[in-house]
């Protein structure tokens, strides 16, 4: 289910997590901070709504039902989407950093992170759209 929450002038995020607690916090954290949010339980859902998809940054989860993050963000390439991508892990390994980077990811972050983590790299990834 997408759920929206936006104003004209916000950096908007799509947040890609299958697990409700999860995506609930995330999206609460990342409206404190003034993004609007859209969220989506699976990779499925993000990408039938892929073509009329307006968002400054993706923020998927590594582990979905179906096909991981990684696979979610080839398709979403391989059918034209250069959205800037941070991949958020509770499965962190040097090699899956290596294969998301590949992939097209901008950055990979830890789930057991700090906040203040996951909000500096969707800094990081959109500081060209300020």
């Amino acid at each position: 289910m997408n759920q929206s929450v936006s104003q004209p002038d916000l950096l908007r995020v799509a947040l890609v997590e299958d697990d409700e607690e999860v995506r609930y916090s995330l999206m609460m954290l990342l409206r404190s901070r003034g993004f609007a949010v859209d969220s989506y339980r699976n990779g499925m859902e993000i990408l039938m709504n892929q073509p009329s998809l307006q968002v400054d940054c993706l923020l998927i989860d590594y582990k979905l039902p179906r096909f991981d993050g990684v696979d979610l963000l080839e398709k979403m390439r391989l059918a034209g989407d250069t959205t800037p991508a941070i991949l958020i892990t509770g499965f962190y390994s040097t090699t899956l950093k290596e294969r998301a980077l590949k992939a097209g990811y901008a950055a990979v972050v830890e789930k057991s992170s700090a906040p203040q983590e996951i909000l500096d790299r969707l800094s990081e990834a959109t500081k060209q759209l300020h």
